[in-house]
């Protein structure tokens, strides 16, 4: 038996999230011993079959420093899966997840709260970890270099998309989407400096076709120093904020493409997203994207605008490679499975319980 860190039921799912609890219900599924542990209040959205167990009477990291510990150890002090890249600082029988370590490596991109918490926080709980779940090859290397953490203790075990009524291949191919429908690009993340959205914007009022729209899709957090997205917006450029799985799976399939020029990632789940409904993908030619995405995808120089122009170009004006992206897109997601990550998780918790 094992017990998971609940914290992240607190928050509206971003990646992270997903990933905490698309592993936990997959370990439901296959009938593994283990509870979440969770604060007294969680997030509506998440609706689940796994079991949970209120305690403590605190919330956010108060709860996860404090209130869990305390809970940990009145049940015999078993083994913690963290998912969401903390944990608590003194507790010792833990496995944590780092799922990058952007904050180390551009500190400006994030509120000085955020940076000073998690650079004094990650590298010591991890060195006391029993092992450390990261999400790419890239990720790992970068863990083993800013944190100086041992490589041998860190275990690649990658997201996946979080949607579950997938299309199949053929319904992809063959899709044909409403003739008269709004034209437009797609770009899925949350509003972070490292997102590279202002020269996006800056590269999109530059395409040949001037009746396409973009429309950027996410939400604000706190933790970063977000750029004032609101000067982004014009006639065509949209900020809905967050939506719906159901359209956002909608968005995907209507989409001509979507672009993630981000500066830096650890794994980048919206290409995959991207790649499920069959919308072709232009990434940042950065080290997880090209993991990540392999030949499925365009890479363009993400400091570039005229090379991000171009690729935009490129792929709206021909409509054989969009249809080799998506044939392309639907093979490379095949290497990702929620089940056969949750199986690396269940292997290292009965190593360590």
């Amino acid at each position: 038996m094992f017990v998971v860190n609940g914290r992240y039921l607190t928050q509206k799912a971003t990646g992270v999230h997903r990933y905490a609890f698309e592993i936990c219900n997959q370990l439901h599924e296959m009938e593994v011993d283990f509870h979440v542990a969770i604060p007294q209040e969680i997030h509506s959205d998440y609706k689940f079959k796994f079991k949970t167990v209120k305690c403590g009477s605190f919330s956010t990291h108060l709860w996860e420093q404090i209130s869990l510990p305390r809970y940990l150890k009145s049940i015999g002090s078993p083994l913690l899966v963290s998912f969401t890249g903390c944990g608590p600082l003194n507790y010792n029988n833990q496995i944590m997840t780092i799922h990058d370590v952007s904050h180390e490596r551009y500190p400006e991109w994030f509120s000085k709260n955020y940076y000073r918490f998690y650079h004094f926080m990650m590298p010591r709980i991890g060195r006391k970890a029993h092992a450390v779940l990261t999400v790419s090859e890239f990720s790992k290397s970068e863990i083993v270099d800013t944190l100086g953490l041992d490589a041998n203790k860190i275990h690649v075990v990658h997201s996946n998309v979080p949607f579950h009524n997938k299309p199949t291949k053929e319904e992809i191919l063959n899709y044909q989407p409403d003739p008269d429908r709004e034209k437009y690009i797609i770009v899925v993340s949350t509003m972070d400096p490292r997102k590279n959205f202002i020269r996006l914007v800056e590269a999109f009022e530059k395409i040949n076709d001037k009746s396409i729209k973009l429309y950027i899709i996410g939400m604000s957090f706190k933790a970063f120093n977000t750029p004032d997205m609101q000067k982004l917006i014009s006639e065509n450029v949209h900020l809905p904020g967050y939506i719906s799985d159901d359209a956002l799976q909608k968005m995907y399939q209507d989409a001509l493409l979507s672009v993630y020029p981000s500066l830096y990632e650890g794994f980048g789940l919206p290409p995959l997203e991207s790649m499920t409904y069959g919308c072709p993908v232009i990434n940042s030619d950065i080290p997880a994207l090209r993991e990540v995405s392999g030949d499925a995808a365009l890479y363009v120089d993400p400091y570039n605008v005229p090379d991000i122009t171009a690729q935009i170009n490129k792929l709206l004006e021909d409509e054989t490679l969009r249809q080799d992206l998506r044939t392309k897109g639907l093979n490379q997601i095949k290497n990702y499975s929620w089940e056969k990550s949750a199986k690396q998780v269940y292997e290292l918790a009965r190593r360590f319980s």
